[in-house]
């Protein structure tokens, strides 16, 4: 019994030991499965991504090539290396530095320059002018990436010459429709001289028929035939007076799509620009039965940085267009307010509000479009092209301001100005220690100071015989003497022909033969006498442009008087008050 029990138990130990060696080996036999199977798909991804890889770094155009980051060891270039660059892959392999022969030198220069200051961050891209494998002239792009994690640096060549080619061709059409836009403004601004011109004869002879009506005795005043004619010579004016508006509107316009609208930037004074709209409109407004107020709020600084004559263009807009739309017994109220003072910037407002018709409101969302007017008879009731508001709107978009307009039909329409100007530094000071500034007075008369030009010697020089007869005809008869030049030489020869204070002012044309009147002006002012400084020098120029204008100040004239004349602003602006007569 106990053999045979001894036997049975070495049976049942060998029979475990079996069974442990075939799960042992099933056991091994499903983990080799797993392994290899994991092996077999690693072997397959990297197969696949080697594919993958080789087909992107074999793209038709373009050539990768990667370097090792610290020795440029060259560790990988795509095969397709010698169909773009026309050099075997073993010839790169063994010398990288052929790939220079490629490319023109200053390229190569400049690229070297930015890798020498690349700090490894983003790409780095340069294009090349070079040569591919049939010896065409192209263009090529180079880009540079690091791998911080591989430590290697992975190049980019692409053939960009398509590329090239159409930005040249559309910077060309670009170039060309420049051309043409300047083609446009100078046959506008060409056009206007000549529109000009004739259009200050018709006026002067208007302003001569006025006269000689005006002298008329009182029996041939009072008959009906004298009323007609007045009322033809008012209506005349107005119409040429309208059709000079339009013309300078539409320049404008042009000047602003063209991109050919300058700013300056110069110190002037706020008070005295309230002052300028507050003379140039209140007689007008209270003649109409409406009051006009002028107010200048909060202020610690007067003195800005910005173009006045621009910003007089807004605002004189606006308060023309109240002065349209506000009936008898309303009122119109100009606001200057200093709103804040940020880094030597002043933030103002500029409001023109109005009791007038008011502004539906589908018109407010295209008030800024050009040609735009509310209805089709606006136009024939009040005037106008419907390029002023369109005009002011790109003007103040230039001094990087805003234009915000609030109006209710039949309660008037507010047309605020928001804007940043830098403080003039020179006058800041003298702003401080003057503490409060005097306020521009309501109640100041506007300026009803007589001017005349009655007994003063003028030099006028004019080529044009028609625009010269009228002019010195007119002058004559306000009181002047005046000896004409037909061209800017004549009127320098003539200015030093005559002892010191001769001539009280010359009135110079710009566009003449010989010599113009720029060139003329600044001949008087280089010759030496005391009077050549200090004479007053006026443009009288069918060139109206606030650049034209500026031109002459610069230049050394006092000031720029367009054409057509507006002769009563000619007498204020070189005669002398009466009361000094």
């Amino acid at each position: 019994m106990g053999q045979a029990g001894g036997t049975i138990y070495q049976f049942l130990y060998i029979a475990a030991a079996l069974l442990l060696l075939i799960w042992l080996a099933l056991w091994t036999a499903v983990i080799s499965a797993r392994l290899y199977g994991r092996d077999r798909r690693s072997r397959e991804n990297f197969v696949f991504e080697k594919m993958f890889f080789q087909k992107v770094f074999d793209a038709r155009d373009i050539v990768y090539m990667i370097l090792d980051r610290k020795d440029k060891r060259l560790l990988y270039l795509s095969e397709n290396a010698e169909n773009i660059w026309g050099i075997p892959k073993e010839q790169i392999e063994t010398d990288i530095q052929v790939l220079e022969k490629l490319t023109v030198r200053e390229y190569r220069w400049e690229f070297m320059e930015k890798w020498q200051v690349w700090d490894g961050e983003g790409e780095l891209r340069q294009n090349f002018a070079g040569r591919g494998a049939d010896g065409r002239e192209g263009w090529y792009e180079l880009s540079v990436v690091l791998s911080r994690e591989k430590d290697a640096y992975l190049f980019r060549f692409r053939e960009i010459t398509y590329e090239q080619e159409e930005i040249e061709r559309l910077r060309e059409e670009i170039l060309e429709a420049q051309r043409d836009v300047q083609y446009k403004t100078d046959f506008l601004s060409n056009m206007s001289h000549e529109i000009r011109t004739p259009m200050n004869g018709i006026l002067g002879m208007l302003a001569l028929s006025k006269m000689s009506a005006s002298r008329m005795d009182d029996h041939c005043k009072s008959s009906a035939e004298y009323e007609a004619i007045s009322e033809y010579l008012e209506k005349a004016e107005s119409l040429s007076q309208f059709l000079l508006g339009l013309i300078n509107d539409i320049l404008d316009m042009s000047r602003i799509e063209s991109g050919k609208l300058e700013l300056a930037q110069e110190p002037f004074d706020l008070f005295a620009f309230a002052e300028k709209l507050r003379a140039m409109f209140q007689k007008t407004i209270e003649e109409k039965g409406v009051v006009f107020k002028m107010e200048l709020l909060d202020f610690d600084v007067r003195w800005v940085v910005g173009d006045e004559l621009r910003l007089s263009q807004v605002i004189v807009n606006f308060l023309s267009n109240a002065v349209k739309f506000t009936p008898s017994g309303g009122q119109i109220t100009v606001t200057f307010r200093q709103m804040n003072r940020v880094e030597e910037k002043v933030h103002l407002m500029i409001r023109v509000r109005d009791t007038g018709k008011g502004i539906t409101p589908e018109f407010l969302k295209r008030i800024f479009k050009p040609f735009e007017q509310e209805t089709a008879t606006i136009a024939k009731s009040y005037g106008g092209s419907g390029l002023g508001m369109a005009i002011a709107d790109n003007i103040v978009r230039l001094m990087e301001g805003q234009i915000v307009v609030d109006s209710e039909v039949g309660k008037g329409s507010d047309f605020n100005v928001y804007l940043a100007l830098p403080v003039d530094a020179s006058q800041a000071q003298e702003d401080i220690e003057n503490g409060v500034m005097e306020e521009v007075s309501e109640e100041t008369d506007p300026g009803e100071e007589a001017y005349t030009i009655e007994g003063m010697r003028l030099l006028m020089a004019e080529d044009n015989e028609i625009n010269a007869e009228i002019a010195i005809s007119i002058l004559e008869e306000m009181g002047a003497s005046v000896e004409r030049a037909a061209n800017g030489q004549e009127a320098v020869e003539m200015f030093a022909q005559h002892e010191p204070g001769y001539y009280d002012t010359i009135l110079m044309d710009i566009q003449m033969p010989v010599m113009n009147g720029w060139e003329a002006t600044a001949t008087i002012r280089e010759l030496g006498r005391e009077d050549a400084r200090t004479i007053p020098i006026y443009a009288l120029s069918a060139d109206a442009f606030v650049e034209d204008k500026r031109r002459s100040v610069n230049i050394g004239m006092n000031g720029h008087v367009s054409k057509p004349i507006d002769f009563d602003e000619l007498v204020i602006t070189i005669g002398r008050p009466e009361s000094e007569g």
